[in-house]
């Protein structure tokens, strides 16, 4: 079995997709070769179906093309019988004018999810909005969970109770970094931000005397010891396809606050403190109540260790492995 994996192009300030199927190729190549395309140009553009047509004439005819996230249109230029497309949330229907929406609605979901025989959700809230807004057959989507990364282990260390390192992930405006700025304001603590932020947050940070680093590009071996030195996992997310983040924090023994909303609330299985992500008052007191209690901290880590390994890359690679058998089939 050949796999070609299709990837947007190269970009350091987003890279989670790029993540999530690096972490699982190995376990793919188990049972198939595997080979990763990389498309030339960022969004939407013709230029990037010219250049997978173009590079489909030197591959196996028969290979089964995954592809793997956020450009879902580059399902046009290939086999449509032997395409993969996997969905990781439905956010970019929120985006711009109702014009706008329409034609991205179109491109990115309608069309690339009538076109491919199967469809990968990677959480069950996906998969319902995908089907909600396509009105597609739900037996065409299917569930498969994202894996947590194997360079992410637990290291015991002790908690920093007077002025906990709280790892913050991501810089999309959905990471709800704005509300954890005034969440921690007055709080001994230092922020690590992993992502890009503006100008406006960091004047913000500057302001209120939060003690904060600010780091980009990290990869995963780097991302692994960020988990490592931190104290709480601080992901109040106000919209996510899956929020890998909580999985790696209860890998990595660490205690989670995250957001009381689908998928998180699911993910989390009682695991983690989850909060209002609306509501900075609420993720303060969460962090609060982490820093304070050190019995249900130490109850969560163990529940999200035990939560952790059923997030492998060996059994989310396992299950796409029947899907591909699947479209061979077909």
């Amino acid at each position: 079995m050949n796999v070609v994996l299709i990837f947007r192009a190269k970009d350091l300030n987003y890279f989670s997709i790029e993540r999530v199927f690096n972490t699982i190729k190995a376990s793919i190549t188990a049972f198939a070769s595997v080979e990763c395309i990389y498309v030339p140009n960022p969004g939407f553009n013709p230029g990037n179906l010219v250049y997978l047509k173009r590079s489909l004439k030197s591959r196996d005819k028969k290979a089964i093309y995954h592809v793997t996230g956020d450009i879902h249109y580059t399902v046009f230029a290939l086999p449509r019988k032997r395409c993969l497309l996997t969905v990781h949330d439905c956010v970019f229907l929120t985006r711009g004018s109702s014009l706008k929406k329409w034609v991205i609605k179109k491109l990115y979901l309608d069309w690339p999810v009538r076109y491919v025989p199967l469809v990968t959700a990677i959480s069950e809230k996906t998969r319902l909005e995908i089907i909600a807004k396509t009105g597609c057959n739900p037996s065409k989507v299917r569930v498969v969970n994202n894996p947590v990364s194997s360079e992410i282990q637990f290291v015991d260390k002790p908690f920093n109770e007077a002025r906990p390192v709280l790892l913050f992930i991501g810089s999309t405006p959905n990471k709800n970094l704005d509300r954890v700025i005034e969440a921690i304001n007055g709080l001994s603590c230092l922020l690590n931000i992993i992502g890009s932020i503006n100008k406006d947050q960091v004047e913000k940070l500057n302001a209120d005397s939060i003690q904060y680093i600010q780091e980009t590009s990290l990869s995963d071996k780097e991302m692994a010891e960020r988990y490592i030195n931190a104290d709480i996992i601080l992901f109040p997310s106000v919209y996510e396809g899956f929020g890998l983040p909580v999985i790696e924090g209860f890998k990595a023994g660490r205690p989670v606050l995250t957001s009381a909303i689908s998928p998180m609330l699911e993910l989390s299985g009682g695991a983690a403190w989850t909060v209002d992500p609306f509501n900075h008052q609420a993720i303060c007191s969460g962090i609060n109540e982490i820093i304070g209690n050190k019995k249900e901290r130490e109850k969560k880590v163990k529940m999200g260790l035990k939560i952790a390994e059923e997030y492998t890359p060996e059994i989310v690679a396992g299950k796409y492995h029947e899907i591909y058998k699947e479209l061979i089939i077909k």
